[in-house]
């Protein structure tokens, strides 16, 4: 049994040290319980492995439980909200220098826009977008991430004049801009293919894989891109294939302009419908999926968190930094954090709650209301220095003799007579607990159930030579004392 003022001491040499490994909870309470045990053992070993700074810092992101998806509106006009994003750099550059992609979405009919720039910086991202909006429209709102040119003054200028509203993501969180960055790997998959054999080509090849992404239909709407923008097919390569083979000249029907734009309003409206039935279905589906695996996960303002965030050698590489201090919840799932004197919002996906260690009870508090004989209880002071070839072992039963009784507690001189007459007879009533040795406690008892009747194996070690007597010379003053008592091996017949 272990006293509480040396159970830090354990659960250090235990989990800490170089020679434990920072091991998990389990293995960690094996450990401890192959040579030790006190009264809430479990607990405090899932407390001290919990606040330990190197394990919440090096485990895996993986480990961290992401909170719900939360469900965004469906939008049911095109180019009425869009997604925004840059690809890059890419190497090799095209032959013309370009090194990044400007790629577009639409949230209604998930109609796709790119095209290739030389450089990244706003005044040229804002051009390429204005090229953009001349040809599907100027949209409400803009969901983008936090790069520079996304955020910059320019920027938020250039959306000031077009009565647009920016909506920035949290950093390093790409979910929250999924749509456009989807898209991104499908159009660098498809290039990559495209300009295989000839890869500085790369920028012609952009319009090709457009088209093939605007011409299939999408697994979440049920349409093509193309019919929900313009409603009907577009004429592709396996149409004219079907022309040529099966030699159909269909002649389209004449109509008035106004009979061709009623008709092609109403099925534009159709076909809206059914896309964001089928939208709504998709998003259910995915939401059902991601939050099997999912937990809510709230912070306070004041709570300490760990962020995962890049390093400065590499970008890609995240690792969780900090401990930091959350300042305020903005929205859902979305925290102000203040790093260095800068405000930033992240994702609760991003954080992860940090832990600290408990500061242990100073001894010396103990010693304001109680004088305890070290040697009697077996208080070690840790701070002294050892000399080299002593046993490290816990000498409790030093004492063999008491040396201390009831008669040398000091009494109040504030007590009165009558009172100083009780406490003299209750000391005699229990003279045997003011004892220096160590002894049999009746008042507390402590129950242990076990699992199984199965006896629990382990295998023996040997001792040291040089402890081996002094271990037998404490057993025997411990029988004599009656802290201890022999217990009769069971015969063979009775094993």
């Amino acid at each position: 049994m272990v006293p509480s003022s040396l159970r830090k001491e354990v659960l250090q040499k235990a989990h800490d040290c170089i020679m434990s490994g920072h091991l998990g909870v389990k293995k960690t309470t094996d450990r401890v319980l192959s040579n030790f045990f006190w009264p809430g053992l479990n607990g405090d070993v899932v407390r001290f492995c919990q606040s330990c700074d190197i394990c919440q810092k090096t485990v895996k992101k993986g480990s961290v439980m992401k909170v719900p998806v939360q469900e965004t509106p469906l939008i049911d006009t095109p180019f009425k909200r869009c997604a925004i994003d840059l690809v890059g750099p890419i190497n090799p550059p095209s032959e013309k220098g370009h090194r990044y992609i400007l790629t577009l979405v639409d949230y209604a009919t998930r109609y796709p826009e790119a095209t290739p720039l030389k450089n990244i910086d706003s005044a040229t991202v804002a051009e390429a977008l204005l090229d953009m909006y001349s040809r599907v429209g100027i949209p409400e709102e803009v969901i983008s991430d936090q790069g520079t040119q996304f955020i910059s003054d320019y920027m938020k200028e250039f959306t000031r004049l077009l009565d647009m509203r920016q909506l920035p993501t949290s950093p390093y969180h790409a979910m929250a801009n999924g749509l456009v960055e989807k898209f991104n790997g499908t159009l660098k998959s498809m290039l990559k293919k495209l300009c295989a054999k000839e890869p500085r080509q790369w920028h012609r090849f952009i319009n090709a894989a457009l088209f093939a992404y605007r011409e299939v239909p999408q697994e979440s709407t049920g349409f093509a891109p193309f019919e929900l923008l313009y409603g009907r097919t577009v004429r592709g390569p396996m149409y004219i294939l079907r022309q040529l083979w099966t030699k159909e000249d269909t002649a389209d029907e004449v109509k008035t302009c106004y009979q061709h734009v009623f008709e092609l309003r109403e099925r534009l409206d159709d076909m809206m419908e059914m896309a964001l039935a089928s939208l709504k279905d998709s998003q259910k589906r995915y939401k059902h999926y991601f939050d099997k695996k999912a937990k809510q996960r709230d912070f306070r303002p004041g709570d300490k968190v760990l962020i995962l965030l890049p390093t400065d050698g590499n970008k890609l590489l995240m690792h969780w930094q900090g401990p930091f201090n959350i300042e305020e919840k903005v929205r859902l799932n979305d925290y102000i954090i203040n790093i260095r004197g800068k405000r930033r919002t992240y994702h609760a996906n991003m954080l992860k709650k940090y832990f600290e260690r408990e500061t242990p009870t100073d001894p010396m508090t103990v010693g304001a209301v109680m004088t305890l004989d070290a040697a009697g209880t077996g208080i070690i002071d840790h701070d002294e220095e050892r000399e080299e070839g002593q046993d490290d072992l816990l000498d409790l039963y030093s004492k063999k003799q008491q040396t201390e009784t009831s008669k040398d507690v000091i009494l109040g001189e504030e007590l009165g007579n009558q009172q100083r007459r009780q406490l003299e007879e209750l000391l005699r009533k229990f003279e045997g607990i003011f004892s220096d040795l160590p002894g049999n406690a009746t008042g507390i008892e402590h129950s242990i159930e076990l699992t199984t009747d199965e006896p629990v194996k382990s295998k023996p070690y040997g001792l040291p030579y040089r402890v081996r007597e002094t271990l037998k010379a404490d057993i025997e003053d411990m029988l004599k004392m009656g802290v201890i008592r022999r217990l009769p091996l069971p015969t063979p017949h009775q094993r």
